[in-house]
This record gives structure tokens, sequence and C-alpha cells, in this order.
């Protein structure tokens, strides 16, 4: 089959190549470099005998040929064609392709049979020039060796000429100096040299021809000739002799050895170099192999190669170190005698899904599994496994197996203490919410009962505050051991923080659940432990709600379980109370209770942001720091005020949980904005009773690098009075860490000014009862006075807020206050307009110049 295209008109000035070859890869190699450099007349068969047909009915230009043609080679295709027998040029052009070769031996035999040029499979980018030298040489006939006959006598020269004129190109010199002369002219192939010749001797002509070329074949012709001449002209680099008078036979047997003596030097030359270069890549490879091996060796990882039946054929030492077994005991041995007996149903489905994978030629899966070492230790392993290379069978495997014993137990740690509560090691919150989840579903679905008892320890609180939080959480320990022996087997017992307990009973009526928590309420009352004098007993309040399939949602049987211990409390604590929707207390905490989750789900959405209000130095004429408010952004992007949120979560105990947010939402606007050159936090009294309030601070601090110093934390009079000590204890640990401190509402509750130098604050800030009509009101001008002086006398700041007009702002300028705050200094900003493109746009703005001129009034 053949082939032939010609994309223009072009092509019609382009010779017509024909390819010969049987490799379909090869044949595609050589046309395709010819089509990209711009050869269109291409001819493609894949044999001799359709490349003969071809020759006979079309004409070719250039015949490429590959060496191993199946059924002629292509040197005896190249005779056929030098013969002239075929219906096509006999100087058609020859080229000869070939994968493998000894470049002298192959330039002979090429120059023998009339080949042109002969170029390896790996030489093919010198196809096109080749092809286009030919193409414009188109040279009669082909070049033949050329031979220097150095003769004086005629007779013997036309008897030379003669005999060779078919196989060599002859050049006649009648005397030494003519034949040196067209030696140095023409660099012959061949010199046959008399040795009697006019003007110069043949000796003294072979001796200057060495000297300039050592290499040229030079044979001797002479009639008489010693033992010793014949030594002496050999050592000189003749390379024959020829004893005159000789035969016609004998004349070309010897040009024939003289002008393939150098082949064969060469050619020899070129294999020794072929057998050094194979043995220097034979010690290469051996050294890479030994190389790769010792890198294998090296490897803590094992790496091993497994059979179609998962039987071991190779192994790395690193199996020695991690096993105990030799590799010699190892191999042929199946890998399932190393499996741990637990993990043998793992290992069998481990076989099932390579065997497929490599049935589908898919990726293997990784796996882990668990091996017995030779001290029948459990050794846990991570295999890799992917389907060998190397080998044709393709269900040979080869696995990298790393030893992941440690990760295994750190990882079984890590998963019990997200399970379980780390002082009591009972389950904790995040364990219990999961198994809520599945007792709904599962009362949903199956149309089951189960039971949720939500217990809390009633005044614990007072072990903590009197005892320390060490002898609190000994006792925590002791009644959780208590608990837990009488909890069932299928029940799950959870501490879900502080001093609240919460017990899942499985399959379980209302009844049952009833005589559960009278059970558990005994166990507790009963309890009782020494401090020191003293013998104490607890008492607790329960709530029960029952999962009964009325809803999916988990959190709503954790909000009934909630507002019922709500209840037992508010009836007089140490009650079980069963949720009743009926009751009247829930649907206040119910209301709390979905603030508070409102709440959660605003700080996981990122939606709780701040707005800061300025505080005005009133001596320096200048914004001296600003206070941060929260507000919640709902998912609508309406603004919700804190009025509407944190009385519910003071109600539900969850403002600790918007304490640590602002803290971090501070820190991160200090951190962003420099500009922000000092802000005042409020904090919440539940705050203050947190012993991790000042650790999280110091962390927000140092994880932001924000200057503490750059930090007032607020707190009302009252809830600084609640308890003096730890309100004391805190403020003395901020001003530790770099904080400053201030008293909020300083005056509503009516406290003695005896307790400002109780309290080391640094800021007092009025009460916004007497500032709201200090224009108006001569007792509250009298009182506010009055407290300025007082709080500047101890060496602090007063500062006045609910300013809300000049009149106000006048009065205070006149009284001596140090800051002032309110809407007609200016308004809460989120921090994008406070310091935005629209800073000060506001009712009241907050920018320096228009505040300067409101204190300049007077």
């Amino acid at each position: 089959m053949s082939s032939i295209t010609t994309n223009n008109n072009q092509a019609l000035s382009l010779p017509t190549i024909l390819i010969v070859n049987n490799d379909p890869a090869a044949l595609d190699q050589i046309a395709t470099c010819l089509t990209k450099a711009g050869y269109s007349r291409l001819a493609s068969v894949d044999s001799a005998t359709k490349a003969l047909r071809y020759l006979r009915h079309h004409p070719v230009d250039l015949l490429i040929v590959d060496v191993d043609t199946r059924d002629l080679d292509g040197w005896r295709l190249s005779r056929l064609v030098r013969s002239g027998i075929l219906n096509c040029r006999a100087d058609l052009p020859i080229i000869i392709v070939t994968s493998t070769w000894c470049e002298r031996i192959a330039e002979v035999t090429a120059r023998e049979y009339g080949i042109n040029y002969l170029v390896p499979l790996n030489h093919l980018y010198r196809l096109p020039e080749l092809a286009r030298h030919l193409s414009v040489e188109r040279k009669g006939e082909l070049a033949r060796p050329r031979l220097l006959v150095v003769e004086d006598q005629q007779d013997t020269a036309d008897l030379i000429k003669r005999v060779l004129t078919t196989p060599f190109e002859i050049e006649v010199a009648a005397d030494g100096e003519a034949g040196l002369q067209a030696w140095r002219a023409r660099r012959h192939d061949l010199v046959l040299l008399d040795i009697m010749l006019p003007t110069m001797s043949g000796r003294d002509i072979l001796i200057e021809i060495q000297r300039i070329d050592p290499n040229q074949p030079v044979v001797i012709m002479t009639a008489h000739t010693t033992i010793d001449q014949a030594e002496e002209l050999m050592l000189l680099g003749a390379v024959d002799f020829l004893p005159k008078p000789f035969r016609a036979e004998q004349l070309r047997k010897v040009c024939d050895i003289a002008i393939h003596r150098d082949d064969f030097l060469v050619s020899n030359a070129q294999f020794a170099a072929r057998v050094k270069s194979l043995e220097a890549r034979e010690m290469a490879y051996r050294n890479l192999y030994e190389s790769h091996h010792q890198l294998l060796d090296d490897l803590q990882s094992v790496v091993m190669e497994l059979d179609k039946d998962f039987k071991i054929c190779f192994l790395n030492r690193a199996w020695e170190t991690m096993m105990g077994f030799s590799i010699e005991e190892s191999l042929g041995s199946s890998l399932e005698m190393f499996i741990a007996p637990e993990d043998a149903a793992h290992f069998t489905l481990f076989k099932e899904k390579i065997t497929l994978a490599l049935l589908q030629k898919k990726p293997c899966p990784e796996i882990e599994l668990c091996l017995c070492d030779r001290k029948n230790q459990k050794i846990w392993t991570q295999l890799k496994p992917s389907r060998s290379t190397r080998a044709e069978n393709t269900s040979t495997l080869t696995v990298c197996l790393d030893n992941i014993t440690e990760r295994r137990e750190t990882q079984e740690q890590l998963k019990y203490l997200a399970m379980h509560d780390s002082l009591t090691g009972l389950f904790n919150r995040h364990f219990f919410e999961s198994t809520l989840e599945q007792l709904a579903a599962d009362a949903l679905r199956n149309n089951r009962h189960h039971g949720l008892v939500y217990i809390d320890l009633d005044h614990f609180k007072v072990i903590n505050d009197t005892f320390g939080h060490q002898k609190g959480d000994e006792v925590l320990r002791e009644m959780s051991l208590l608990l837990g022996k009488r909890i069932r087997k299928p029940d799950l017992l959870c501490r879900l923080g502080g001093d609240e307990f919460a017990v899942l009973l499985h399959d379980i009526g209302g009844e049952e659940a009833h005589h559960f928590a009278r059970e558990i309420q005994k166990i507790i009352g009963d309890f009782g432990f020494q401090l020191h004098d003293q013998r104490m007993n607890l008492g607790c309040s329960i709530g029960l709600s029952l999962i009964d399939g009325s809803t999916a949602n988990s959190e709503e049987y954790l909000m009934r379980a909630d507002i019922a211990l709500y209840v037992a409390k508010g009836r007089g604590r140490n009650l079980i109370h069963q949720y009743d929707p009926q009751d009247n207390e829930s649907d206040e905490l119910r209301r709390c209770i979905n603030v508070s989750q409102k709440i959660r789900r605003a700080i996981a959405e990122d939606r709780m942001v701040l707005y800061f209000q300025p505080i005005f130095d009133v001596k320096k004429h200048e914004i001296s720091y600003y206070e941060a408010l929260i507000r919640m952004r709902e998912s609508d992007g309406r603004i919700i005020g804190p009025a509407e949120f944190i009385p519910a979560l003071e109600t539900s105990g969850e403002m600790h949980l918007l304490d640590r947010w602002i803290i971090k939402l501070a820190s991160r606007a200090l951190k962003d904005y420099p500009e922000l050159n000092h802000i005042a936090i409020n904090l919440s009294a539940q705050a203050f009773k947190d012993e991790s309030l000042v650790p999280s601070i110091l962390d927000c601090l140092q994880e932001t690098d924000v200057d503490p110093s750059r930090i007032t934390f607020e707190l009302t009079e009252s809830d600084s009075l609640f308890n003096l000590h730890i309100t004391q204890r805190v403020i003395a640990d901020l001003h530790s860490l770099g904080c400053s401190f201030s008293v909020d509402d300083f005056g509503s509750g009516f406290s003695s000014f005896a307790y400002l130098k109780d309290l080391p604050a640094d800021y007092i800030k009025l009460d916004g009862s007497f500032i709201q009509n200090l224009h108006r009101d001569t007792v509250d001008q009298t009182l506010v006075r009055s407290i300025i002086q007082v709080v500047q006398a101890l060496g602090k700041k007063a500062v006045a807020e609910y300013v809300e007009n000049q009149e106000i702002l006048d009065i205070l300028q006149e009284m001596g206050i140090d800051f002032v705050q309110g809407f007609h200094i200016g308004y809460p900003l989120p921090i994008e307009k406070l310091f935005g493109e629209n800073a000060g746009v506001s009712p009241a703005s907050t920018k320096p110049s228009t505040l300067m001129s409101r204190f300049t009034r007077s």
C-alpha cells in the first residue's frame, strides 16, 4: 500500500520521495520529519516488493529505505537500483535508514553498494538537508575512490589503469616530484608508489607523505626488494608491497586490501570505543542500581512488591527494622500472614478493592492496616499501593508501607479528648449534642421515646468561691464517679460544663424518666464531703424533657430540658420538673434561649460588629479615645442594638460568650486601624467571674500584637460592688497587663464615695441620669460638681456621658470635667465610616474641627 500527497502547485518543483520501511512508527517519523520541512510529494510503502512495484510505474527522485526491510533488505534493493535493470534511474539518490550501526563499516558498505548517505534513526533531523543536497547535486555517477599511480614505466602504468579503471578514479605521475605535487594537491585515497623514480625516490616520497599524513595508505611497487629494505619501508609507513612484475589478480587484491585498511582500523577503533562505552554504561548502571538499592535500604518506609496473590516478592531493609522478620524468611510469604487477627476482615476488603482497581486500571486505594511483628506487638501501618511499572504483569503491586502507630495512638487520644471532658472523664457537650441528634432522628423514624435529664448542682458556686476551684473540681470528679455507677449501659452521662450534667436515656417513658431523676436526686443529696471542720451536702435541680418524635430538631429537646430546669430552680431548687409548654416561665426563658442561639449564630457568621463613640478630652480639646459598643447585623443587613439581646443573654447565662467576642473584635480593630488610638470596652459582671478572662485577653493581645495601654475595660458600678474582692483582683490583673479600668454609671447604685478609694479605677464615668437634665436641675448640678471634685481629688479622671446639647457641655466645662461623651459630641459609628471616606458625616459630626468650635463658644 502506498500513499502520496501534494499540497499546492509549488509542490511540482519538489522531489518525489519514496519511503520504504516496515515499521509503522519509523515510517511515520520519517514522513513527519520531511513534511514539516516542506516536502509534500511523499510516497510510503511497508515492503521492498511494493517499492519495486512503485518504481516500475512512477518516477522517483529520492529513495529512503530501511536497512532491515523484511522481504528484501535495503542493501540488495539498492544493488537492484544501481544495476540499471529497473525502470528507474541507475543513479537514483539513495538514503539508508538504520536503527543500529557501526559508523565506519556502514559507510564502507554503503560505498560498496552505491548508497549516497546512511542515517541512524535517531538522526532523522538530517533528512531534509540531505534531500535538498541530493536534489541539487544530481550526479551522473557515484564517486569512486581516487588512486594515484607514481610510475615512470609507461607499460606498467597502462596495465594498472586497464585493471583498476572500474573500481578507481586513476591519476598517473611519471616522476617523483610530479607524484608528490599531485598528492599534495588532491590527497588521494590510495597511492601506488614505485621505489626507483627519476627526480625523487619512492623512499623520500613515502617519508614526506607520512610526515604530512601518517594515515595515508601507500603501496610500494619494486622489482628489487631485500628483506632489510622491506622492513625499513614498512617501518616508514608503507601498508603493503607489490613485487614487479605482478599479475592483474594480484594487483586487484593488494589494492582492495590497502583501500580498506583504513576502514578496518577505524571500524576496530569504533568497536573498541563502543565496547568501552558499553562497559562504562554498565558500570554506571551498576553503581546507580547499588546506589538506589542503598537508598531503598536507608528509607524508614518499607518498600515491598506483591504478586497477584499478595505474596511478597521484594522487601527493603526497613521491613526487618519495623517487623523483626528477616527479608529471607518473609519473601514468598503472603502479606496476610502478618495482618493482626482483628484486622483480617479489613484486609480481605482491601484485597477485593485492589483486585478491582487493577482490572479496571484505576488508581489503587490507600489503607491503614494493623500488623503483628515478631514479638506479636501491634503495629499500625499505612499502605500506599500502586501498579508496578517495571513488570509486564500489570497485577504486580509496589507498596510503600509507613509505620503510623504513634500517629494512630495520638489520633485515638485526640478522638477521646474530643468526646470526653478533661476534668471528669465523662462524655462532653460535643458528644452529647451529636448523640442527641441521633436519638431525635430515631424517635421520629421509629416512633420510639427517649429521655433527656438535665442536672444542675444547687449553689455549687459557693464551694468554688469559698474553698477554691481545686476543691470544687475534686467534688465534681467524685460526683461523676457516683453518677456513673447508676447509668445503664445504653444510656449516656455527660458533663455539659461547670456544674451542669445531662443524661440521655434510651428507649424510656416519662414515668421511668421521673423515677430515674429521683434516684439521681437522692444520690446527689446523700453525697457528703468534708470541708475543714464541717460536713457539706449538695442538692440539685433537674429538668426533664421527653424525646418523643414531636420534632426533628434536637436543639428543641435541649431547650425544653433547659426551660424545665429553669422552672425547677425558680420554684425553690432541689426540685424535678418535666417540661410543660403551659408553664408560665416557659415563654420568657424560651425567648432568652432563642436570643442566645441567635447571638451564637451571629458570632459564628461574623455578624457581630462594633460601633465607636468618641470621648472628648475637655482640657486638651481633642478626641482622647472611643467607646466600643456592640451591635448585631441581621441576615438582611438590619442593625440591632444591645438592648434587644443583652438582657436575654444575662438571663440565660450566656453573656460570657459575647464578652470574649467583643474583646476579639476590639483587638482586631486596634490592629487594623492604628488611628484608633485608644478604646474602652464594656464587660459584664459574668466576665469578671470567669477565671479565664485575663488569660483570654492576654491571648488576644499577643495574637494581634496590640499595645495593652490602648485598652480601657469598663464595668458598671453595681456590678463592680457585687463582689468587691473579685473586682479588685481582676482590676489588678488588668493593670499588670498594661490595661486601664473604668467604673461605669457611677452614682446609679447610690453607693458611698468611700468605695471609690477601694476600687483601683483610672476613670469614673458619671451615671447619665445626673447629666441628662443638668441644664434644668440645680440638684443634679450640685451632685455632679461634688462627684467631679471627689473623683479628681482621688487622682482619677471624671467622664460625663449623655452630653446631648451645648448647654450641658458648657456647664460641665465650667465644672472642670475631664472627658465628655454623648450625641452632642458624636454618634456611635462603624469603623469604616469613622475613618473612611464618610468619616464625620453624621447627625453630630466627630471631626475635630467641628468639636473644637463647640468648646470655644463660651
